[in-house]
């Protein structure tokens, strides 16, 4: 993986965990990643079919810089963000806000918020 380009991180879920995408190509499976400088993506067309066929297909994902772990305790800025195609047409935050970026995000399969960022109007806390 080439840290200096970005990945996109989507939930597999025939294997239970997250997929790392890098210029178009598969390149990793983990349980666990962080990311900076995230976009939080969701092609329409891909939610559209989705809603059409009720049958998921990979449409949403997180983008950003891989980087080394953080840690999310102890800092009130992180939130948990969620997509469910059903019900929303974006990364939605626990007020079901609209979450189209962050600074950074942790993905975490094994965790009951499995994806945490902390958003970019969050900058100058």
């Amino acid at each position: 993986m080439d840290r200096s380009k970005p990945v996109e991180v989507y939930r597999n879920l025939h294997k239970g965990c997250w997929s790392v995408r890098q210029r178009g190509h598969q390149i990793w499976h983990t349980d666990f990643i962080c990311l900076k400088n995230v976009a939080c993506r969701v092609s329409q067309k891909g939610r559209d079919r989705v809603l059409r066929e009720r049958r998921k297909n990979v449409h949403a994902y997180i983008k950003g810089f891989p980087i080394d772990p953080v840690v999310v305790e102890d800092d009130e800025r992180w939130i948990p963000i969620t997509y469910n195609p059903y019900l929303y047409d974006s990364f939605v935050d626990n007020d079901q806000q609209s979450v189209l970026g962050a600074d950074y995000a942790v993905m975490d399969i094994e965790s009951e918020t499995p994806v945490m960022v902390i958003p970019k109007e969050h900058n100058h806390d």
